[in-house]
């Protein structure tokens, strides 16, 4: 027996024997099996920008950037942003959610709301990022990471 990814079964090669209730006559005979080569597991790929913005007027961060992909799924990206400014732990999370299809990036856009009192400033923060997919073709989860240094300018 030869497996591809995920389990897949490429070749099978087998012979059998089956008795019915201890007579003597037997049954045999032989499987032979070789799949098609297997899909291809999802490959799934997450760009984050370098710039983004900080709303002055509801303090809140846009982040974008873009997924790749080699299959068409449907990709949530999320992620958390990080900053720290006069002493304040600023901190916001994002998500969303995109439609790809192969042989191009598709660009997608984040807005990370302040969990305390204080608003995203104008500045450095630190972006993780997180794209997941379903593999259509082995219904498994596939997720990549990044984090990155994002400068946020005021919007």
């Amino acid at each position: 027996m030869e497996f591809g990814p995920q389990g897949y079964v490429k070749k099978l090669d087998a012979t059998f024997e089956q008795h019915c209730e201890g007579g003597t006559a037997a049954a045999r005979g032989e499987v032979h099996i070789e799949n098609p080569a297997p899909p291809a597991e999802l490959g799934l790929g997450l760009d984050i920008a370098l710039a983004g913005t900080a709303s002055s007027l509801n303090g809140k961060a846009t982040i974008n950037g873009t997924v790749s992909c080699n299959k068409p799924v449907q990709v949530t990206v999320a992620g958390d942003v990080t900053q720290v400014k006069k002493r304040d732990l600023i901190r916001g999370s994002f998500s969303t959610s995109v439609s790809c299809t192969p042989g191009a990036p598709v660009a997608w856009t984040g807005k990370a709301v302040p969990t305390g009192s204080v608003p995203f400033q104008k500045g450095d923060v630190e972006v993780e990022g997180r794209a997941t997919a379903t593999d259509p073709d082995y219904s498994l989860p596939v997720t990549v990471g990044e984090t990155v240094a994002v400068r946020l300018t005021r919007g």
